[in-house]
């Protein structure tokens, strides 16, 4: 059976959104650890690696001209991409007006609610991704895998915290490390995994795992 060429270009885009989508992702994570040392006192610098972000996540919610949807345009899965996308920048702007000397108690209130808040949508991110159809099993849960890993040292700082008035900072500074190469690691394998699966894809005749409707 002979792919009408509606059809082919549709598979390009939903490759090229897959590619561009990883390679923000990519970025955002190359700008945040190796360029932000030396460009924190750029104007406007902070919001760099969000803004590449969040346009990650649309390329991933949306495709390329409706292909390429990881969500398969199902309007649960991406309007959680979408909302994550608007908090990158949204929580950016958030903490940049928050006064240095407003008080501890609520600092941590804030800096509590926004991360629940978004791993809540996360998780309802990632379980419409794997049960969307539109990302080849078992790949379609590596975004779950990703989130699971993220979410591990956050909630044992947590943990250590409620548990000890006074953890140890060796522990402390143990578990802050691990939360930033996790978050890291994860960013930079569902950035090449995106990339290789697009890859991988256009070796194939077959174009279903990018839908081009709903």
């Amino acid at each position: 059976m002979i792919d009408s060429p509606a059809r082919k270009d549709a598979a390009s885009d939903a490759r090229r959104a897959w590619i561009v989508g990883g390679v923000l992702l990519i970025a955002a994570t190359v700008f945040e650890v190796i360029f932000w040392p030396v460009a924190w006192q750029i104007p406007g610098y902070a919001f760099v690696g969000s803004l590449l972000y969040a346009a990650s996540l649309l390329f991933f919610a949306f495709g390329i001209r409706g292909s390429g949807s990881v969500t398969a345009r199902r309007p649960l899965g991406t309007g959680a991409l979408t909302f994550l996308a608007a908090w990158a920048i949204v929580g950016d702007v958030l903490w940049s007006v928050v006064p240095d000397d407003l008080d501890r108690g609520l600092q941590l209130v804030i800096g509590t609610a926004g991360p629940l808040l978004e791993g809540a949508v996360a998780l309802v991110a990632v379980v419409q991704i794997a049960r969307a159809g539109a990302v080849p099993r078992p790949w379609n849960w590596a975004p779950t895998w990703a989130l699971a890993a993220i979410a591990t040292p956050w909630v044992l700082q947590l943990l250590l915290a409620a548990a000890l008035p006074a953890p140890p900072q060796d522990l402390i500074m143990m578990l802050v490390t691990m939360d930033s190469l996790v978050r890291v690691g994860s960013a930079v394998f569902l950035g090449v995994l995106a990339i290789v699966l697009a890859k991988l894809s256009s070796r194939s005749r077959t174009v279903a795992i990018y839908p081009v409707h709903d």
